[in-house]
């Protein structure tokens, strides 16, 4: 959980955290939860720090020199 939120604050995104009468969710609700997460990030129009998705896609998928492979 603590990922996720580290990765909504770097979209700008904000989470409120709800309580459902228990401190443990149960799994469709936690998976509901994400999923409504990733919803509004679809709807948030991307991340504005990646101009070009296409480059941004190619670059992070360049070959990197493998450790005592060189």
């Amino acid at each position: 959980m603590k990922l996720i939120e580290e990765m909504a604050k770097e979209l700008g995104l904000t989470i409120t955290r709800t309580s459902n009468g228990s401190e443990e969710m149960s799994d469709k609700e936690r998976s509901e939860a994400l999923y409504q997460l990733m919803e509004e990030m679809a709807n948030s129009g991307g991340i504005e720090s990646i101009q070009d998705p296409v480059k941004w896609q190619k670059e992070i998928r360049k070959d990197r020199p493998l450790y005592g492979r060189e």
